[in-house]
């Protein structure tokens, strides 16, 4: 895959625009109590209109970050519910690898890794299994392929200088969030339920990525070797699976797969979106072009996530096994979002719907 560069021309400045996460602006009113002190106070009733019909509700578009925990409600709704549809059923099936990788880490960690019957623990422990299907968390690898690990590390640590400004630009949340707006030149006045989609990425890629990180307690790569040196501090949580893999992925794949048809027809240039619905996440994950199994989605977006994640291996943040697994579950929480009809609906006022539309020319 050729570079990106797609620094210099898609930050948005956050000093000088509303707090995504808070939506208020950063500026303060130093005579905000000029009319408390003017104002006529003898009737209360003159102090607000008439109520008519009723007074009217806050504003439908408010804040898409804070928005965005409505439909991660729903999405776990579906999932502690059992209430997902076949479209979103194509998880591995039983028996396979990481059933094994799952006992060698539960024997790891003192079997830390425990899981109840609850539904919670039944989705959690689901979750799990996508991830180790793909690759084995750190704390269950064996000493050669864990220092294979860290070689490819120290091999990518030499293109920080080129990658140093995007990768602190993308360690938090917002920043990263900014280059999906600017790859598709998403405005969150003009585009609010564009804005919201990322948004819900986000956060529902959050909650799961934390859950499974609470579940693997995985080591950071510099707390097993002391020849990586990370170019900033590394989160205070566990590496396995890699938090900017699932959202940097789980955003593409929502993105892309809204301006799809079920034809697989799309207008987005140079993307090719094959069939979830009849592809399970190892198919899906798969890059090799030699096999005939593999329908790994192609195009900008997805070159963006690659790129994002990438930069957490370069920055000495993550393995790349923690990468490998985030995107494994990313792939299957969009699957079962597929589910969810808020969400991927395609009536008024549900979300992909309404991204259609402020989109026309990429919505087949």
């Amino acid at each position: 895959m050729p570079l990106l560069d797609m620094n210099m021309n898609m930050n948005m400045n956050m000093a000088l625009a509303p707090s995504s996460s808070g939506g208020r602006w950063l500026k303060p009113r130093f005579n905000s109590d000029i009319e408390s002190r003017l104002v006529d106070v003898s009737d209360p009733k003159t102090l607000v209109p008439p109520p008519g019909t009723g007074y009217p509700s806050f504003h439908d578009q408010w804040d898409a970050d804070l928005r965005a925990y409505m439909y991660l409600d729903e999405f776990l709704a579906t999932l502690i519910g059992g209430a997902i549809t076949t479209a979103a059923q194509t998880a591995n099936p039983p028996g396979t690898a990481g059933d094994a990788v799952l006992a060698a880490v539960r024997t790891a960690a003192g079997d830390a890794i425990g899981f109840g019957g609850s539904e919670i623990d039944n989705w959690r422990r689901r979750y799990a299994k996508v991830a180790t299907d793909t690759s084995t968390p750190p704390k269950a690898m064996d000493q050669q392929h864990l220092g294979e690990d860290v070689l490819t590390m120290l091999e990518l640590a030499l293109e920080r200088e080129d990658r140093f400004a995007e990768i602190i630009d993308q360690d938090d949340a917002d920043g990263a969030i900014n280059y999906w707006l600017g790859m598709l030149k998403i405005d969150p006045m003009r585009h609010p339920w564009t804005n919201l989609m990322v948004h819900v990425g986000r956060r529902i890629g959050e909650h799961v990525v934390m859950c499974l990180k609470g579940q693997f307690q995985s080591p950071r790569p510099s707390q097993l070797c002391p020849a990586i040196t990370p170019m900033i501090d590394p989160p205070v949580t566990s590496s396995y699976p890699a938090g900017h893999a699932v959202q940097a992925y789980l955003i593409s794949y929502l993105l892309a797969y809204t301006f799809r048809d079920g034809a697989g027809n799309t207008k987005l240039p140079q993307h090719v979106l094959p069939d979830p619905v009849g592809s399970s996440v190892a198919q899906l994950i798969n890059r090799d072009p030699n096999n005939t199994s593999a329908r790994h989605p192609k195009g900008a977006l997805f070159d963006l996530a690659d790129r994002v994640a990438e930069n957490r291996i370069v920055a000495g943040i993550h393995f790349p096994t923690d990468i490998k697994a985030g995107e494994a579950v990313a792939v299957q929480i969009f699957k079962e979002i597929m589910g969810v009809d808020s969400i991927w609906g395609t009536a008024d006022g549900q979300l992909r719907r309404e991204v259609r539309r402020e989109f026309p020319q990429y919505a087949p």
